[in-house]
């Protein structure tokens, strides 16, 4: 492959790791003020749970994240919780579940 073309990818793959990042970074206080007042909403929290689906798969700060708000929200909807978790792992773990699991 072309020097110039794989510099010009791995510019592309820097700023998305940098967009991933800042993306996660204004999520983060958001799940923290849900977990902090124990909001119980569950169309705000499956929201974030939306958007941080994305980035867990990316970044390894945005799958903390995910766990984060999946622990909390497992309390209050442990069925629509499992739903994330299982498809999560249908989409970036597949390779890494037992047959068991």
């Amino acid at each position: 492959m072309n020097n110039d073309y794989m510099k010009e990818i791995g510019g592309m793959i820097k700023q998305m790791q940098e967009i991933t990042q800042k993306a996660v970074s204004l999520i983060e206080p958001q799940v923290n003020a849900i977990i902090r007042n124990k909001i119980t909403d569950s169309n705000q929290i499956e929201t974030l749970l939306d958007r941080l689906f994305d980035y867990a798969g990316m970044d390894e700060s945005g799958l903390i994240l995910f766990k984060r708000l999946c622990r909390y929200y497992y309390g209050l909807n442990p069925k629509v919780t499992a739903d994330y978790i299982y498809a999560y792992r249908d989409l970036y773990d597949s390779d890494k579940i037992d047959e068991g699991d």
